[in-house]
């Protein structure tokens, strides 16, 4: 294959100071990244559609385009191979990707029928969503490259948290911003002004990206599309992983685009009271991310993410107890998730990298990407189809009004659970049991309720000697 320019240049030798001057870059370029994700991924961009007049199919219809954009990582596996690099795919595709979110900030005012203005609006989405989605998978590559094996967990555990703290005070200040220029009768112009932040936040990122160093592409060979299929459906593990992601991604896809609806429609949250929910779960996530990656690095993936299963299956039905008047469901909702999510996720994070083969790496990564975006696109299709159809649907029991949303909250729920099983049966070489993290969470509990005993009864020695 003739070498383009940049693959000429490319040196095999690995520069001073690395990887570690690039995991710092890749911390401080994700921090920017993720004040666009924020603001971009959420109730924003739900309270934008309503502001168009979607109706729920249009909330799943949203969401489905944006799975769809999986496609983007198909496309993203073939350059890598043809190129032989990853670093200016990743860069061009992420940052103009996003910066097309700045059309946004004057759809609004376009004069041009609300269908017209709705239709612009998928559109502008699914071709960011494409574009970035074809440097997540060219990125998830480079940093597979650049992270060392044995830091994974540690190292992606410090940056989530980092990340998740940005991404907390962006969604509060978002919120905060648009209730403030709502309630002076500025919508159009709060929408504007802050996904004109995103955008500006966007070109900062890949300023920054620009400066990481990309480590020699090996084992990518440029493949035919129908080959980049063959190779991991080939694989009977990788496929059995494949399997599950499917299925979880439509498990939680299914309600996924109606909790921020419900926290809008029928529980008349503001934003800035929206974006606590993430605080909270922010807050907690920023403690436990450190925590769980350790676990990883020293009883591997599959526990940690069987583990915090059971606790996600049960989040949905907190919120068939909540009423405009009565938060709290939410607030534990918020409380689990900070808990259970980043270990999860960080969990399945590095069971794909390690479920990957190291030749072809790329084309793993973006099959896995694109069936789980189709789930994700069938399964949001058929939530906003069911929450359409049951607009009207309330049915009362023991005093508590349950509508269309509430019965996806619990299909979401019980399709969560099933997968259990499945999860049991998908293999990583040398990770512990559940029994194993079991054991090492009670052993760390009883440690801290001895310790939490042992200050207790000091504390009331001092107290009756200083009483004598």
């Amino acid at each position: 294959m003739p070498e383009d320019k940049y693959s000429k240049t490319q040196s095999t030798a690995r520069p001073d100071k690395e990887p570690g001057r690039s995991l710092k870059i890749s911390i401080i370029e994700g921090s920017f990244a993720s004040v666009h994700i924020a603001i971009t991924i959420g109730a924003l961009v739900t309270g934008y559609a309503l502001m168009l007049g979607a109706n729920d199919f249009h909330l799943g219809l949203l969401a489905a385009l944006s799975a769809l954009s999986n496609v983007g990582a198909i496309f993203s596996a073939y350059l890598v191979g043809l190129l032989g690099h990853r670093k200016k795919l990743t860069i061009w595709a992420a940052t103009l990707g996003r910066l097309l979110w700045a059309a946004l900030c004057i759809l609004p005012f376009l004069n041009v029928l609300t269908g017209w203005k709705l239709l612009i609006f998928f559109l502008v989405i699914f071709v960011a969503n494409t574009s970035v989605n074809m440097a997540n998978n060219a990125w998830l590559s480079w940093m597979t490259d650049l992270v060392p094996l044995k830091r994974r967990g540690s190292y992606f555990g410090l940056r989530s948290t980092i990340l998740g703290a940005v991404t907390m005070a962006a969604n509060f200040g978002a919120g905060k911003l648009y209730d403030v220029m709502n309630s002076q009768g500025h919508q159009q112009q709060a929408f504007a002004l802050i996904f004109g932040v995103a955008a500006l936040a966007a070109v900062i990122a890949g300023i920054i990206l620009s400066k990481q160093w990309e480590p020699p592409l090996t084992g990518e060979k440029p493949l035919p599309i129908s080959e980049l299929f063959r190779l991991p459906f080939a694989n009977r593990d990788f496929r059995r992983l494949l399997l599950f992601f499917v299925l979880w991604s439509m498990a939680t896809a299914v309600a996924g685009p109606f909790f921020a609806a419900h926290m809008i429609k029928n529980l008349n949250m503001p934003f800035a009271v929206i974006a606590y929910y993430s605080i909270i779960a922010g807050i907690l996530n920023f403690a436990f991310q450190p925590v769980w990656g350790r676990i990883i690095d020293r009883l591997g993936n599959k526990p940690v993410m069987i583990f915090n299963m059971l606790g996600i299956f049960t989040l949905p039905l907190f919120w068939l107890f909540a009423a405009p008047n009565f938060y709290l469901p939410i607030w534990i909702d918020a409380f689990i998730s900070g808990l259970v999510w980043p270990g999860f996720t960080l969990a399945t994070f590095n069971l794909l990298l390690v479920s990957a083969p190291e030749e072809n790496r790329t084309a793993y990564l973006a099959v896995q990407s694109m069936v789980t975006g189709l789930a994700i696109f069938a399964a949001s299709l058929i939530g906003g189809w069911l929450a359409n159809s049951l607009h009207d649907f309330k049915f009362i029991i023991f005093g508590q009004t349950i509508i269309n949303f509430h019965l996806l909250f619990v299909l979401s729920s019980i399709c969560r659970i099933s997968l259990l099983p499945l999860a049991l049966k998908l293999r990583e070489d040398q990770a512990q049991s559940v029994g194993t993290l079991l054991d090492m969470v009670g052993d760390k509990s009883s440690q801290r309720f001895s310790e939490m005993l042992d200050s207790g009864i000091m504390t009331i020695k001092q107290i009756r000697n200083q009483l004598q």
